[in-house]
């Protein structure tokens, strides 16, 4: 396996790792499953969750695990311990579902307070074991087709949304690094429409007061 330094940009990564941990945190304080602020958050969350790990594995950790069959296996045992970290969980993302489809206040305490705790596991995991790996691994074109496939997965009309929502509440470092890495004319929307509008229809949930 090819081993060379390099250095790419991981600020998009980091700031969807942050976003995570900031809606798991908010979901274990809300008040409880029936509200449509908390709904709103969950439909949210669930939805980059499921495209950013998707998007991750077809084009991050599918070809890392490639190039390092030939190798001792350094690579492939780190991503043998992300694949069943992330594994865990899959059912507590199922137990908040039902818990928002049963208004079942006990089973949503539990299961985001159980998600919370995994999704924190899994993201400190991500960044202190797997992301260097990147960095030594993958080309710059290998690198590049995970920001494409995310793209491809959120669509025109999801950017939108998912910028206002990984940066809701984010440091103010973190939010000009991200608006750094795009286009005027997307900086442009963000401030104008997509950040208000988001702001407006209050989607996240609150702690309870």
């Amino acid at each position: 396996m090819e081993s060379v330094a390099r250095r790419y940009d991981l600020t998009m990564l980091y700031a969807a790792y942050d976003a995570f941990r900031r809606d798991t945190a908010r979901l274990e304080a809300a008040a409880g499953p029936d509200g449509p602020a908390v709904a709103n958050g969950w439909a949210l969350f669930s939805l980059h969750w499921h495209l950013q790990d998707a998007a991750e594995k077809q084009t991050l950790w599918t070809v890392m695990y490639a190039k390092d069959a030939d190798a001792p296996g350094r690579v492939g045992a780190v991503l043998d311990s992300l694949a069943l970290r992330t594994v865990r969980v899959v059912p507590l993302v199922d137990g908040v579902d039902a818990a928002l489809e049963h208004r079942d206040r006990f089973m949503f305490a539990r299961y985001t307070r159980d998600l919370r705790a995994a999704v924190d596991a899994l993201l400190d995991f991500k960044e202190s074991a797997v992301l260097p790996l990147i960095q030594e691994t993958l080309t710059p074109f290998e690198w590049g087709t995970f920001d494409v496939e995310f793209r491809r997965g959120l669509g025109v009309r999801g950017l939108g949304v998912f910028l206002p929502w990984l940066l809701d509440g984010a440091p103010e470092a973190t939010r000009r690094a991200v608006l750094r890495l795009l286009p005027p004319p997307i900086r442009l929307c963000y401030r104008v429409g997509w950040r208000p509008r988001y702001q407006r229809r209050s989607h996240l949930a609150r702690p309870a007061r």
